[in-house]
C-alpha cells in the first residue's frame, strides 16, 4: 500500500506481480474433511476430469482452500501442455497473495446530481450470445447462420412500402419484358467491360444475374454477402436494374426525450497491460467522476448515470507478433486483475455497462460471450453489467446498441470513401446494411450461430463502437453514431501506417438535451 495516498501505479503493480512468483513453502497440518468438503473436492476434481486433466490429491486442497479459480488452472495447464496438475503447479502459477494488498486511494467529492436518480436499464437477453451459444463448427451452422441472416433483413426490407410486392427469384421469369422487385443476398460483385456492376443474387430458391447501369451521387456502396433490394426489368436471363435499395434505417426516426437531467458516457480500448496504456489520464478521468479531481466540467461529471465500454479492455496476449515485448503485464489474468482495480473505483451509482474486443481473453469470432469468468470481482458488483459482443441495452428508455467494431477492418479496405480517420462513416454503413459484419470471410470471423447476433433488425437511438482508436460522431437519420477512440498512446503500427489516434478524448450524451460533448482527459 502507497503510505503517501496515492493512487497505486502501473510501474508499481507489474513489480508487485513479478514478486508474487516467489514461492513461500508453508508446513500444513492435515486436517479430516468434512462431508462438505468432500463434496466440494469432488465437484473440482470433476472439472478437472471433464477437461481431459488429471489432480493430485494435494493440489485438490489447495484449490479448496484457497478458494482458487479452477477455470484459470485449467486455461493455464492446458496452455503449458500439462496433464496432471500437482501442488508445485499450482504454488508456483498461482502462489499466496502477499499480505500487503494493492488499493487505490479514491477521490471523492460531494454527492452527484445523478446519484439521486434511479437507474432504469434494460438488457436484452435475446441480442446476447453469452450462454446462448449452439454453434458446433458444422457445414449445416453456416447455412442456418446466413438463411437467419438474409430472412431477418428480407423482413426489414420488406418493411419499405415500395419493397412489399417482392417476388422470390424463381419467379422472375415470369415477368419477362416487366418490371420485378426481388430482395436476395449478393453473392459476387463484378464490373463488365462496358463498367456496369454485374451483381450475383441469390434467395433461398435460386440465384439471378443483376445489371446496374444506374449512376447516382446516393448509389450504394455494395459488398458481398449483404441483403438488398431491386426493381427491375427482367430481360432473357438477367434483371436491368433501376433501383438498388439497402435495407438502411427509416428517414424519419422519433426523438427519444428524456426529462432527467442525467448523461451516458462511452469509452473504448483501454489496453491494460500494454507499455502504452495512458495511466495517469485514465487515474485522472476516475477521479473526475468521483468529483475529487479536476474541476474542468464537474457538472458534467455530476450527470454521469451510465458508462458503456465497448471491449479492448486489456492488451492481451499473444494478440499480434511481438507483443511481449509492448507488456508492462505479461499475465492475462493479471491484465484483468489490475483493470478490475481500476474500474472499482467508479462510483456505484453509475451503471457501467462492459463489452469484449478482439483484444480480450474470449473466442475471437464474434459474437463474442461477456468477460464475466474474467472479471469476476466486478460481476458480484451490482452497478456492474457484463455483456456480450454486440448488445443491445435501453439506458432511461434509449435504445443502445453497442458493438466493439472488429469488422470495421474488412469494411474499410473494401470501401473507398472510408478510412480509420472517420470511423463514423463505416458506422453508417453498417446502419445502410443493417449488419455489423456484413462482408464474410476476409479479416473478421463469424461464429456459425443458429441465429444472426450481427443483424440490426431493430433502430437503435445511439450506435457505440471503438476498435480503430479514433473518436468519431455522426447524427444519421436521427441515429447518434459515436466512436470512443482509445486510452492507449500510438503504436509502432499505426505510426508505420499513418494513424493518428485520439486518445483520452471521452464522449458524453447529455440526454436532456440529446448533444454530445467530448472531455479531454490528454
Amino acid at each position: 500500500m502507497d503510505p503517501g495516498g496515492e493512487s497505486v501505479s502501473l510501474a508499481n503493480y507489474a513489480s508487485e506481480v513479478e514478486a508474487e512468483t516467489v514461492v513461500t513453502v508453508k508446513e500444513t497440518k492435515q486436517v479430516k474433511p468434512s462431508e462438505t468438503d468432500k463434496d466440494a473436492h469432488k465437484k473440482i476434481m470433476d472439472a478437472f476430469i471433464e477437461s481431459g486433466l488429471l489432480l493430485s490429491g494435494r493440489a485438490v486442497e489447495i484449490i479448496h482452500e484457497r478458494k482458487l479459480n479452477s477455470t484459470k488452472i485449467i486455461h493455464l495447464a492446458k496452455e503449458k501442455g500439462m496433464f496432471l496438475v500437482t501442488k508445485e503447479f499450482i504454488e508456483e502459477f498461482f502462489p499466496e497473495p502477499k499480505t500487503e494488498e494493492f488499493s487505490f486511494v479514491v477521490k471523492r467529492g460531494k454527492p452527484a446530481a445523478a446519484s439521486q436518480i434511479e437507474a432504469r436499464l434494460e438488457i436484452d437477453k435475446e441480442k446476447d450470445v453469452t450462454g446462448n451459444s449452439t454453434s458446433e463448427g458444422k457445414v449445416e451452422n453456416f447455412i442456418e447462420l446466413f438463411r437467419d441472416r438474409y430472412k431477418r433483413l428480407k423482413g426489414v426490407l420488406m418493411n419499405r412500402a415500395n419493397m412489399r410486392d417482392s417476388v422470390d427469384i424463381e419467379n422472375v421469369k415470369k415477368y419477362q419484358g416487366q418490371e420485378v422487385k426481388l430482395i436476395g443476398m449478393i453473392r459476387e460483385i463484378r464490373r463488365s467491360k462496358n463498367n456496369n456492376l454485374i451483381i450475383t443474387l441469390e434467395d433461398p430458391t435460386g440465384s439471378a444475374i443483376v445489371v446496374d447501369k444506374t449512376e447516382s451521387a446516393n448509389k450504394p456502396l455494395l459488398v458481398t454477402d449483404e441483403v438488398i433490394g431491386v426493381v427491375g426489368t427482367v430481360r432473357n436471363d438477367l434483371i436491368i436494374a433501376k433501383e438498388i435499395i439497402e435495407p438502411d434505417v427509416p428517414v424519419a426516426k422519433e426523438q427519444l426525450e428524456c426529462e432527467d437531467p442525467i448523461s451516458i458516457a462511452f469509452l473504448s480500448d483501454i489496453h491494460i497491460g500494454s507499455l502504452l496504456f495512458k495511466e495517469r489520464e485514465f487515474q485522472k478521468f476516475l477521479d473526475w467522476l468521483n468529483l475529487g479531481g479536476s474541476t474542468n466540467r464537474r457538472e458534467v461529471a455530476e450527470s454521469i448515470k451510465y458508462l458503456f465500454i465497448a471491449g479492448d479492455l486489456v492488451d492481451g496476449i499473444g494478440i499480434y507478433p511481438g507483443q511481449e515485448s509492448e507488456l508492462s503485464i505479461p499475465d492475462i489474468y493479471k491484465q484483468y486483475d489490475y483493470l478490475a482495480k481500476l474500474l472499482e473505483q467508479i462510483p456505484t451509482y453509475i451503471e457501467v455497462i462492459i463489452a469484449a474486443g478482439n483484444h480480450d481473453a474470449v473466442r475471437r469470432c464474434e459474437p463474442q460471450p461477456s468477460l464475466a469468468e474474467f472479471l469476476e470481482p466486478l460481476k458480484e458488483k451490482p452497478n456492474f453489467h457484463l455483456v456480450g459482443n454486440p448488445a443491445r441495452v435501453k439506458a432511461h428508455g434509449l435504445d443502445v446498441l453497442m458493438y466493439h467494431g472488429t469488422s470495421m477492418d474488412a469494411l474499410i479496405s473494401s470501401l473507398s470513401g472510408l478510412s480509420y480517420a472517420q470511423p463514423e462513416k463505416a458506422q453508417i454503413e453498417y446502419l445502410k446494411k443493417r449488419h455489423l459484419s456484413p462482408i464474410y470471410g476476409t479479416k473478421e470471423q463469424l461464429a456459425p450461430e443458429e441465429k444472426d447476433y450481427m443483424a440490426i433488425d431493430f433502430v437503435p437511438d445511439v450506435f457505440h463502437c471503438g476498435h480503430v482508436h479514433k473518436n468519431g460522431y455522426a447524427n444519421y437519420r436521427g441515429v447518434k453514431v459515436v466512436n470512443s477512440g482509445t486510452w492507449q498512446a500510438q503504436t509502432d503500427f499505426q505510426q508505420q501506417q499513418g494513424h493518428i489516434p485520439t486518445p483520452c478524448q471521452l464522449p458524453i450524451l447529455d440526454l436532456l438535451s440529446m448533444q454530445m460533448r467530448v472531455i479531454n482527459f490528454a
